[in-house]
């Protein structure tokens, strides 16, 4: 039997080379990775781990509270709340199935879900897309319970602005909202970011950069599914200073539930004449500061720029409105420089007549003979007619402009307008006419193309209550800091030249019109105390009946209170605006007796 011959792999006679190739090979191989692990880790290392960091490490933006803000007495009206918001894990990432879920979580509809994610807001470092903000506190639970389904999803708090009263002082407080595209071009050089709350207007828009505060930061680490695992570093952020104001909340909220009980559109300020401190300003009606800080639906927006009252406009310094008899004080100031002997009567049959054109008193039948005391008493229009148009408009207007009519007053809150004063160039430029003496007539007693402020008219009787200046009106008294308190500077506003024998005259005559019994100012008598008013009813095309106007100051041998009321086509300054600044007259003395 023959042996199989068993099988063998035969290598030949390059067996050994062939190894040597191989190991040859493997070195090399080996080689290159080392140099490229070296390459990577040594001389590429710092580069590689720093993009490692920045996909692990994260740097997250934490908001400053924005500054409170406190009433003279430290009553609290403007504070921070927690908001809340939804934001979306995956960026831009998207398909119909998360459409769809998100939509049957919030209730919104899934084409504006999609427009959300596809147009949305997304932070810088963490890119977490915002969904919806200002989330009602309720929803925002709801959601919250439910979001172990929805792992793309998360609910944010944020620092959110809350307006204890919610209607007081809106005009002077103003509202806060997201910056503006073209809002944070005009301000990023100050350090603003496209993602800051700002203040719109009031207060908040004035003080922005004291209320705003400055961020903080916190480094966190996140995993493979942008999860935070942990806060590595945390700088914490410095609150925005808090502001107090000079208005009095118990003053300010009297007058605003006044008009309200009164159904009156208007205006009524209190500032004291020794610095310039307002005490009130009121503009009714007011609006919701709490609906303008939060998201307004079209339904809520339609109703409030729909409002015939104008609910947004400030009246007490954009409101341009003809004073009537309340500046009757710059037309008499100006017939005293002139020479005017205050106890020259002229007679008033009822009214001025200039050919065929004539201008009526308001009394039936006239005043009768009337001296300047008597002329601002019983405001008898017949005698400045008479005597403004023999003076002629120009020492009116040059009169008028050393008590401030016809510019701004500078007021720290914005949007103030400067009213008109008018003069023949004016009338030129804008009427395409000349000045006629008919219109100096209407100017004498407040009339015709004559507008101004319901600030305006108040800082003009700071001016005749300290007899010749006035400090600059403001509503912040101070800053308080964590560590420091800052005081608004109290600068005078103006300084007149007028004679003091004239404010002499002039003080003694408003007191007169509280006082007698003939006086328009009558309502405003009060027991202790002399009262120095005048009242004024300017009539406007616009309204059935005419603007209500009163101005005064108290007590008149040392004032420490200017007022002024105005009501918007309201009737008699007397029957209207009289009782509504002797109502103001007697809670600030109430509340004074309660200090």
């Amino acid at each position: 039997m023959k042996k199989k011959k068993s099988f063998e792999v035969r290598l030949g006679k390059n067996n050994s080379s062939r190894c040597n190739i191989f190991q040859i090979f493997v070195v090399v191989i080996f080689a290159l990775l080392g140099s490229r692990l070296f390459y990577l880790q040594i001389i590429k290392g710092e580069k590689y781990k720093n993009l490692s960091e920045k996909n692990r490490v994260k740097l997250k933006r934490i908001e400053a509270p924005r500054g409170k803000i406190f009433d003279s007495k430290g009553k609290l009206l403007v504070t921070n709340e927690a908001g809340y918001r939804l934001v979306y894990m995956k960026e831009r990432k998207f398909d119909d199935e998360i459409v769809r879920e998100i939509s049957h979580l919030t209730g919104f509809e899934k084409e504006y879900i999609e427009k959300r994610i596809k147009y949305g807001e997304i932070f810088p470092y963490t890119r977490e897309n915002i969904l919806l903000e200002d989330l009602d506190e309720k929803e925002a639970h709801r959601i919250m319970e439910k979001l172990s389904d929805y792992p793309y999803l998360q609910v944010q708090t944020y620092s959110k602005r809350k307006y204890i009263y919610d209607t007081l002082a809106s005009h002077v407080l103003g509202y806060v909202k997201k910056i503006s595209a073209a809002e944070y071009k005009k301000l990023k050089g100050l350090g603003y970011t496209q993602r800051d709350i700002i203040g719109k207007n009031g207060v908040e828009k004035e003080y922005d950069l004291q209320l705003q505060g400055k961020a903080g930061y916190e480094y966190i680490e996140v995993n493979a599914l942008n999860r935070i695992v942990k806060k590595l570093k945390t700088r914490e952020p410095d609150q925005g200073k808090d502001i107090y104001l000079t208005i009095d909340k118990e003053l300010q909220s009297h007058m605003e539930e006044y008009f309200k009980s009164k159904k009156l559109q208007g205006s009524a300020i209190a500032i004291n004449p020794k610095n310039g401190e307002i005490l009130a300003m009121v503009s009714y009606p007011t609006y919701s500061l709490n609906m303008f800080s939060s998201r307004i639906s079209p339904k809520e927006w339609s109703k409030i720029t729909n409002d015939r009252r104008r609910p947004l406009s400030d009246r007490a310094i954009t409101g341009e409105y003809p004073p009537g008899s309340i500046f009757k004080i710059i037309t008499a100031t100006a017939l005293l420089g002139k020479g005017l002997n205050p106890d020259e009567t002229i007679y008033d049959p009822g009214y001025y007549q200039i050919g065929k054109w004539k201008w009526k008193s308001w009394k039936h039948g006239g005043h009768g003979f009337v001296n300047l005391k008597k002329a601002l008493v019983e405001s008898v229009n017949t005698y400045f007619y008479k005597l403004g148009d023999e003076m002629g408009y120009e020492p009116i207007v040059k009169t008028a402009t050393k008590f401030g009519i016809g510019e701004k007053t500078g007021i720290d809150v914005p949007g103030e307008r400067s009213g008109r004063l008018p003069d023949e160039s004016w009338k030129r430029k804008y009427v395409k006419e000349g000045w006629y003496r008919g219109d100096t007539v209407n100017l004498s007693i407040g009339q015709g193309y004559l507008t101004m402020t319901p600030l305006q008219a108040a800082m003009a009787y700071c001016i005749l209550a300290n007899k010749g200046y006035a400090y600059r009106p403001h509503v912040v008294n101070y800053f308080k800091g964590s560590d420091s308190i800052e005081s608004v500077l109290r600068d005078k506003y103006m300084e007149t030249d007028v004679s003091q024998r004239y404010f002499d005259i002039l003080n003694e005559d408003l007191i007169a019109t509280v006082e007698q019994d003939n006086g328009t100012a009558k309502a405003l008598r009060t027991q202790g105390i002399k009262v120095a008013a005048k009242t004024g009813s300017a009539q406007n095309s616009q309204y059935k009946k005419s603007h209500a106007w009163v101005a005064g100051y108290f007590p008149a041998d040392n004032p420490e209170v200017v007022f002024v009321v105005f009501a918007e086509g309201a009737g008699g300054g007397g029957s209207i605006a009289g009782p509504a600044a002797k109502s103001m007259v007697d809670k600030y003395l109430e509340l004074k007796g309660k200090e």
